[in-house]
């Protein structure tokens, strides 16, 4: 090869070289403008969307990355669900009998609220000497229209969790749920008899909402319930059980929902006076705050009449994962506790 030769392959292939890096320049750049481009479309929607934002959401926001707690932020058409924001019970038991539990409480709450109502009439007509026979009566039959059928002052929401549903309480039915249970609790103690035979536990629901929202609305159930330190302490426990949802921490919603709570008022696990109730199923959660929480033997209706729990048929098909018959185990301990 002669010299020319030689110069000329040296000259291409540095031109090569040449041309190589400015495409690898080029590409550069190019990813670059990419990537600032991606960047400024974030950051314009972040803005926006903080824009469309209220100051109590924001605040909402900040307690919850302050908390530590998981962030959720659900759709609006979850928060939709008609469920949110109803009272109600939450009612377990035995894997494979939903439907039978379902009208089990439907009579249940069909004969207690009919109650409620007789006394609330008998009460008006002692208080009322002018008491009008052909209206009360008339009243009552269009209770009966409502009780028994599409509606009745209740419904009940499949929780898609075996072995627990919903059962929520209308606005316009004036349902309290803790005096209601109050009441059934009370008799089945003194009758030592179960008027149902398909229900495990029957427990009152202040308020079901959805799990994004449960700092803010136990805060609010908090404030309703405990008084200033400085009139009266307050004994007080935390009783949070989850179901499906393998992200709660349980110990860290219950340092969170303490917190909440002037640290003057004191725990009590035994004895208490309070016991605030969490039950969290899936992204569904019920609150609440009752005074008779033990006396109800945590709202087992099983273990305060001293019967002995049912046992699932064999039949039965094997118990899903999500449950696993937790709740079954959990009374029988109960009972166990309660005989000796």
């Amino acid at each position: 090869m002669s010299s020319i030769e030689k110069i000329d392959n040296n000259s291409n292939n540095e031109l090569k070289r040449k041309i190589e890096n400015e495409n690898n320049e080029n590409n550069e750049n190019k990813k670059k403008l990419k990537d600032n481009k991606e960047n400024r479309v974030k950051k314009e929607n972040k803005e926006n969307s903080k824009k469309g934002k209220n100051e109590k959401e924001e605040e909402e926001e900040e307690e919850i990355e302050k908390s530590g707690l998981p962030s959720l932020k659900p759709s609006k058409a979850i928060l939709n669900d008609p469920i949110f924001g109803q009272p109600g019970l939450l009612f377990t038991f035995s894997n494979g009998r939903e439907i039978q539990a379902t009208k089990d409480l439907y009579n249940l709450l069909n004969e207690y609220v009919k109650d409620i109502n007789n006394g609330k009439k008998d009460q008006k007509k002692n208080d009322d000497d002018d008491f009008d026979f052909n209206k009360a009566f008339q009243q009552e039959l269009q209770q009966v229209k409502e009780t028994t059928g599409h509606s009745a002052p209740y419904k009940k929401y499949t929780l898609k969790c075996n072995g627990i549903a919903f059962m929520s309480f209308k606005e316009n039915s004036n349902i309290d749920p803790i005096s209601l249970t109050s009441r059934i609790f009370k008799d089945c103690e003194t009758t030592k008899t179960l008027k149902t035979k398909e229900i495990s536990r029957l427990i009152p629901i202040s308020k079901f909402i959805h799990l994004s929202n449960i700092m803010e609305e136990i805060k609010i159930l908090i404030g309703k319930h405990f008084c200033d330190p400085k009139e009266r302490i307050i004994k007080y426990k935390i009783e949070f059980k989850s179901r499906n949802n393998e992200k709660i921490n349980k110990m860290e919603y219950i340092q969170e929902i303490a917190k909440l709570i002037d640290p003057n008022h004191k725990v009590d696990l035994n004895n208490p006076e309070l016991t605030i109730i969490i039950e969290i199923i899936k992204f569904y959660c019920g609150i609440s705050i009752v005074s008779n929480y033990n006396e109800c033997k945590r709202f087992n209706l099983v273990g305060l009449a001293g019967l002995q729990q049912p046992t699932p048929k064999k039949k039965n098909k094997e118990i899903p994962k999500e449950n696993n018959g937790e709740d079954e185990k959990e009374d029988r301990k109960e009972e166990k506790d309660n005989n000796k």
